[in-house]
């Protein structure tokens, strides 16, 4: 039962990469997030089950590291979710370095023979290492500063992180689909670390010794089915916000899913007609739009769309209307107004009025752009503007 967590956030990271993938890219530092977060609660579990020991041997110290990655990961994934794209600058290896720093205190022990590190665990497991780390087992300076150091470090990237963001919703510069991922995430991150910092202030308060070198749970003989519970909270939160996992688009949810799966017992042409709005349909509609930009023409219209991919009228409405639950006016706009962002961060509006960017994005004239860009953000062109500067 202590490696139940493991294959349920595994699988948890097959979801988001096979429904999430191509909507954000940002999933892949969500799942680096929630693995090492996963293999750091793992550890405190093996270092009081007093079994596995040679996967202690493995996991506990050598993985300090890694551990230690875990704020720079949240800090990508939330830069990556509101920008919409993966977010990583050469730059950014700096927020590397206490990782790489933790890597090199730690070379006089990961130099110990397998059988060293394994007499060493076996010691800490009774409580002989109890309060002291070993100095020659460090190089830079004691343990007892790695360990404060990591979830201090962790802790204030994840403070950072949240306001950095929480300033973006609140200067209105954040769709609305970017703070529905958010506040989801938030909420999957209060059900899953609450009960945890409640269980780690009751162990202190009730044996505050306990939580020195080797972090001790009390009674643990009677309440460690307990603590395995507490590592499954945090796979299991996801199922509060399955749009979370799918994606906020229809065709990717799991009810979606199982229809297709049971409209094999409808006739043929139904299964040909779902297949073709579901899969072709849709796929066909995004990929010309974004490959071709043909909503920068002003006179651009759902009739044009329709005979440029040869899809009838009614079906590309549904895509719409059903499947993105927008329809196409708004749908054309938002796409526009987006193209004008792109035009602003490259600061074209240096180069031409605001009138001549609203004519390259396809509005008809000014007004038109202003109110479309209100609707996306909440502000005019440039007021947007003065806030990105």
């Amino acid at each position: 039962m202590i490696f139940t967590s493991v294959y349920l956030n595994v699988f948890l990271c097959l979801l988001l990469f096979n429904f999430q993938w191509r909507e954000q890219k940002s999933v892949l530092y969500l799942c680096f997030f929630i693995l090492l977060f996963n293999l750091r609660v793992v550890i405190g579990i093996l270092l009081n089950s007093h079994t596995h020991l040679n996967e202690l041997a493995i996991l506990l110290f050598q993985t300090d590291p890694l551990t230690c990655l875990i704020g720079p990961f949240v800090y990508f994934y939330g830069k990556s979710v509101f920008e919409e794209k993966l977010v990583f600058k050469p730059e950014s290896l700096f927020l590397f370095l206490p990782s790489l720093l933790l890597l090199l205190n730690l070379l006089p022990y990961y130099q110990l023979s397998t059988e060293e590190k394994f007499s060493f665990i076996m010691q800490i497991d009774k409580n002989i290492y109890f309060r002291n780390f070993p100095k020659e087992y460090t190089l830079l300076f004691d343990y007892n500063i790695q360990r404060a150091f990591i979830p201090l470090s962790n802790l204030s990237f994840v403070i950072y992180t949240f306001y950095y963001l929480l300033k973006k919703k609140s200067n209105e510069l954040m769709k609305p689909k970017i703070s529905k991922i958010i506040t989801s995430l938030v909420f999957i991150l209060a059900v899953s670390v609450f009960p945890m910092l409640l269980n780690i202030i009751y162990v202190t308060y009730k044996s505050p010794l306990q939580a020195d070198l080797a972090f001790r749970l009390p009674l643990i003989n009677t309440n460690l089915e307990f603590y395995y519970l507490l590592t499954l909270i945090s796979p299991l939160s996801f199922l509060l916000f399955p749009k979370f996992i799918y994606g906020f688009n229809t065709n990717t949810s799991m009810v979606q899913w199982f229809k297709v799966f049971f409209s094999k017992k409808n006739s043929p042409d139904e299964i040909e007609l779902n297949k073709s709005d579901h899969s072709d349909g849709m796929d066909k509609i995004m990929d010309y739009l974004e490959k071709e930009k043909p909503y920068l023409k002003i006179d651009f219209s759902l009739h044009d769309l329709s005979r440029e991919l040869n899809i009838p009228h009614l079906r590309v409405s549904s895509c719409f209307n059903k499947q993105l639950k927008t329809p196409f006016p708004v749908f054309r706009n938002r796409l526009r107004v987006d193209h004008a962002i792109q035009l602003f961060k490259e600061n074209m509006h240096l180069q031409m009025s605001i009138e001549g960017i609203s004519a390259v994005c396809g509005f008809k004239n000014k007004s038109r752009f202003y109110a479309a860009f209100k609707a996306e953000y909440k502000m005019t062109p440039t007021e947007w503007i003065e806030k990105n500067k």
